[in-house]
């Protein structure tokens, strides 16, 4: 049974690289089309099982042509498929996504046999050994995903040692936002970017929504992802501000997806908040490197070389133990 198990939706990306978005009723000529396996809950899941960790993955994929691509690629990059359920009517989700020339993206989304994961299929089982479940905030959007998100909150509990996580999501935050307050109290860790911490916080600041959501809506832990300006984790009387790694990005497609990534394997090996968090902005940052989001850029070599570049770097200064404590465990790791 695996250590970690994602659950959420499972799509196809359809990536144009456009020279910028079109005015309505307008038109962009695309330099380059790409079709890759996405998601943002398969993107987490792939860069987890990418650096060595057991990853099983619950969702719901249709019976087309689609859907064999995407568990080839998710059994090529070491994902349990096996609780992956098809659904003989309805077509497998589908994004089709615009990124410009600064690398920006705008997004379209089908989600297809996603909204009909039955928590009733899910063998109880599979969750034995589990030490951390990773939702999607987009499980929140169906009733039969919201009820499998539940079982799994459920079985969580019940296990007294399996920790979860929750990515918000921008459509989740604007349309779920009672169900995800509700269940804040029962997740260890929430994954919100900007956007999404002003709309769970009623449009309050940064620090006024880390507070609000810590002390009136009883959340565990908030690390909310600021793309190019890093990182806050607020957790307890806990605040800190992590800056992102200087680097050159081409495509940020899945890189909060990525960053979750880091955040999850640094809290289940057992690194400190603030070097989780620092992992978790060098995921994020090495997944922009290549256009996509399943990437190839992250790897215990890449991410040690990121953090050595950055060790003397003036805006870590007030970071360097969290520094030190991430090249020491992937320095150890890879001999």
């Amino acid at each position: 049974m695996p250590d970690i198990i994602v659950i959420g939706d499972i799509n196809i990306d359809v990536i144009f690289s456009v020279p910028g978005y079109p005015i309505p009723g307008s038109e962009a000529v695309a330099s380059a089309v790409q079709m890759h396996t996405g998601g943002s809950a398969v993107n987490t899941a792939i860069a987890l099982a990418n650096m060595g960790m057991d990853v099983g993955f619950v969702g719901r994929i249709g019976e087309d042509t689609l859907a064999k691509q995407i568990l080839d690629d998710l059994k090529n990059s070491g994902v349990d498929c096996s609780q992956i359920q098809v659904d003989p009517k309805v077509s497998t989700g589908l994004i089709f996504i615009a990124v410009s020339e600064d690398s920006e993206r705008t997004m379209f989304s089908a989600r297809g046999a996603n909204a009909f994961t039955e928590a009733k299929e899910l063998d109880r089982n599979y969750f034995t050994d589990c030490r951390w479940i990773h939702l999607s905030g987009y499980s929140f959007l169906s009733y039969h995903q919201y009820q499998t998100l539940k079982l799994a909150l459920d079985l969580a509990e019940n296990s007294r040692y399996t920790r979860v996580s929750l990515d918000i999501g921008t459509e989740p935050a604007t349309q779920a936002k009672p169900q995800i307050l509700e269940l804040l109290p029962r997740i260890d860790i929430i994954f919100p970017n900007e956007i999404e911490l002003a709309l769970l916080a009623d449009g309050r600041g940064p620090d006024e929504a880390l507070d609000y959501l810590l002390n009136e809506q009883k959340a565990n832990a908030i690390v909310a992802k600021h793309g190019p300006k890093g990182s806050m984790l607020a957790v307890g009387n806990t605040r800190m501000n992590i800056p992102a790694f200087n680097v050159e990005a081409k495509d940020t497609t899945g890189a909060g997806d990525s960053f979750n990534a880091g955040m999850v394997l640094g809290r289940l090996i057992g690194l400190s908040w603030g070097a989780s968090v620092a992992l978790g902005n060098a995921f994020g940052g090495l997944a922009t490197l290549q256009k996509g989001a399943i990437t190839t850029t992250i790897t215990r070599n890449t991410v040690v070389k990121l953090i050595e570049k950055h060790m003397f770097d003036k805006s870590w200064q007030p970071y360097q133990n969290d520094l030190t404590e991430l090249t020491m465990y992937f320095e150890e790791a890879l001999f």
